[in-house]
């Protein structure tokens, strides 16, 4: 499965579970875990353990890329600050993608075709 990951690290160094308490914070190297080959970080002991019980429920969608990109078939880094919880999965976005300032605000306006047409391309490109 591809991912988004920069020298091993999933979520740009980010605590999932964090996304999942409302207040997402930066992971520390002394909690970690791995995951599909990426290797997770958390702020906590708690989070580490909350991820290791279900790890599939906390990884973002589409390996961490920016949701709204991968709608249109493109891979890119977000902005971990843009993010939204959704039917219990996490979702990012980057800040700018193609003139638009924050492609979260698109993303809300009709999220579910955009989801589908998310999931289409990254069933495709991990097929």
């Amino acid at each position: 499965m591809k991912q988004n990951l920069k020298d091993g690290i999933a979520a740009q160094g980010y605590d999932v579970v964090s996304f999942f308490n409302g207040s997402p914070k930066k992971g520390n190297a002394a909690y970690t875990s791995s995951f599909n080959d990426a290797k997770y970080l958390f702020a906590s002991l708690e989070d580490k353990e909350r991820f290791e019980k279900s790890p599939e429920s906390y990884a973002p969608e589409y390996g961490g890329f920016c949701a709204i990109a991968m709608s249109e078939d493109k891979q890119l880094d977000p902005n971990p600050k843009s993010w939204e919880i959704r039917d219990d999965k996490l979702y990012f976005f980057t800040r700018k993608f193609f003139g638009i300032i924050d492609a979260k605000r698109q993303w809300v306006k009709k999220p579910e075709e955009l989801r589908s047409l998310a999931d289409a391309a990254w069933a495709k490109m991990n097929a």
